[in-house]
């Protein structure tokens, strides 16, 4: 499949200097820094979550785990994550498991973990479990540069 359209089209129209690296198969964004040979906070991952007023993105290094009491101090709310079916409808051009992360592409609202690098190259999933997208970490922070930023995950 390679990088899902819709993300393609988003970057594109933003003219975003991007390109992609095919790797064999992987189902988390750690085992994409692996098969890429990237270090695991260049890899950048989303995690798509619910609350009342609808789904939001949680944009964090792969090395990373979401901190939910801190997450819901940093929104002043609780979010859960969203199972398989809200994956499916929401990502329609993506495998499940492979989203892309940035929200605003989907049109989720995002919040984007401090701990990302903020110069230097960064790696995204494209959509499938064999594609990432390459770009500079300054173009990545101009995407999200609308998006709140915050504290929000730990090391395991």
């Amino acid at each position: 499949m390679g990088i899902a359209l819709t993300l393609q089209q988003y970057l594109d129209d933003r003219h975003v200097d991007y390109d992609t690296l095919v790797h064999g198969f992987s189902d988390s964004a750690m085992k994409n820094a692996e098969a890429t040979h990237v270090p695991g906070d260049r890899m950048v991952k989303a995690v798509v979550l619910k609350d009342e007023a609808g789904y939001l993105m949680a944009i964090l290094p792969a090395t990373r785990h979401i901190d939910f009491p801190t997450l819901k101090y940093a929104l002043d709310r609780d979010v859960e994550m969203v199972d398989e079916e809200d994956l499916m409808a929401l990502f329609k051009d993506c495998d499940v498991g492979a989203v892309p992360p940035l929200g605003e592409a989907y049109g989720l609202r995002s919040i984007v973990e401090d701990m990302l690098p903020a110069d230097g190259e960064l790696y995204l999933e494209a959509g499938d479990h064999k594609t990432v997208v390459h770009l500079k970490a300054e173009a990545f922070d101009q995407l999200l540069a609308d998006a709140p930023h915050d504290r929000f995950s730990f090391v395991e």
